[in-house]
């Protein structure tokens, strides 16, 4: 069945008609489901193994693939160029809209990944050294983007460990923030916090206190107030799992950085958010860190297909990870961290097991995994690939209670 056709007042082809028929698409899923596949026989069956490949692999949730959903949005989407077209492009100008009306913020911009993201987000804020951003010392803004920070907004890191080992609470932030007045120090500016870490949750409550603290500081003359960022990247894990509201998270911050990739699916993309003022600055600084794009409409149909498609998801995925954690208890592994949303951190020092050998011994039942032994749950991770996943690990306590050697070998990977 062929999708019905809109008639649109515009001459075709041009803009108007483009953001008319975008507009008056009741959704893009919808759309999508309404319309034969226009893809061969072939290419369904390349989409096909490319998800099952997906659904065993729990390195980390940016592994999965575009659903076929996806690539129909990705063959419908508009086609402006960001750089060269002044009103932008119209698939990109709904992605932003769409989580400006989720979130609450004013204004949003598109930028090619989460570390583009956090780091236009942080350069805007900051004006001059000396200054500083406070943030978790296990803080992907602080190590896993390359040393950016010290780079490009020639800041210091203040990095707090949480008293609670989990997440940053006010008791934390307070001792460690740097007014001025002490040559010695660089004053703090930012406040970057991360909702999830290592899948843990960063309370409501703790942000908004950390939130109202942090605004209530004088502002020196000639300075703007210490600004707070989050790092957002799987922040729908996070209210997902905590169940609250996503407006009333993202009331604490004067930014945030929100991935398309990780937990939500979508090829490629984030969207930094805040006031409108701030965006408009931060569009120069895009520019800069070579994120002016000349179709991103094609990525950001997709990540709005993902928005539709994933979130509702997130108590499924969330419940299949709390149940693969209950099973691992029960046959001997001890965790890093509570599990809370779609990872599970596996304490394998406890356990006496290699990484080399937890990687090993995962590979035998097919299922990938990273020698950090952080397990991640996705939107396309299966059932069966699970039970291999706790098959795989029941095998390897059993060895390791029963004294077969395991071998211990330098084994390299990363995540993010």
């Amino acid at each position: 069945m062929k999708s019905p056709i809109v008639a649109s007042p515009f001459p075709t082809g041009s803009d108007e008609a483009v953001s008319y028929q975008h507009e008056t698409m009741p959704s893009v899923t919808q759309a999508i489901h309404a319309t034969e596949s226009p893809f061969t026989p072939k290419v369904e069956a390349k989409l096909a193994a490319n998800a099952e490949k997906a659904s065993r692999d729990f390195r980390s949730d940016v592994v999965t693939v575009p659903t076929a959903d996806m690539m129909h949005a990705i063959l419908n989407a508009s086609v402006s160029d960001d750089i060269y077209d002044e009103d932008g492009d119209t698939s990109v100008k709904a992605l932003e809209q769409k989580l400006v009306e989720m979130t609450g913020m004013e204004a949003a911009l598109w930028a090619v990944s989460g570390t583009q993201g956090n780091q236009i987000c942080l350069r805007t804020h900051l004006t001059q050294p000396p200054h500083s951003v406070l943030l978790d010392h296990r803080a992907h803004v602080h190590c896993w983007e390359s040393g950016a920070l010290p780079v490009i907004s020639q800041a210091s890191a203040t990095t707090v460990r949480p008293k609670n080992g989990v997440h940053l609470t006010l008791e934390d932030v307070k001792p460690n923030i740097v007014l001025d007045g002490n040559i010695h120090f660089p004053p703090t500016r930012v406040v970057a916090l991360e909702n999830t870490l290592f899948g843990t949750i960063l309370p409501l409550a703790d942000a908004q206190a950390i939130s109202k603290y942090v605004r209530a500081l004088p502002v020196p003359e000639g300075q703007k107030p210490v600004a707070m960022h989050l790092d957002a990247a799987r922040l729908f894990d996070g209210v997902t799992g905590e169940g609250v509201d996503l407006k009333a998270y993202a009331a604490c911050f004067d930014s945030m950085s929100i991935c398309l990739a990780k937990g939500i699916g979508a090829p490629i993309g984030s969207i930094i958010l805040g006031r409108k003022s701030f965006i408009d600055r931060a569009k120069w600084f895009r520019k800069m860190l070579g994120g002016g794009t000349r179709q991103p409409g094609m990525m950001a149909a997709a990540a709005l297909t993902a928005l539709e498609y994933t979130i509702p998801r997130f108590p499924v995925i969330h419940k299949m990870a709390r149940s693969a954690a209950s099973e691992l208890e029960a046959i001997g592994y001890k965790f890093s961290l509570p599990v809370q949303t779609n990872m599970i951190i596996l304490d394998l020092e406890a356990a006496g097991i290699p990484p080399s050998a937890f990687v090993e011994y995962c590979a035998r039942e097919k299922v990938a995994v990273f020698p950090m032994a952080r397990i991640v749950f996705h939107h396309q991770t299966s059932e069966t690939a699970v039970q291999g996943l706790v098959l795989a690990l029941g095998k390897l306590m059993e060895d390791k209670k029963n004294g077969v050697a395991l071998e211990d070998k330098k084994v390299t990977g990363g995540y993010s």
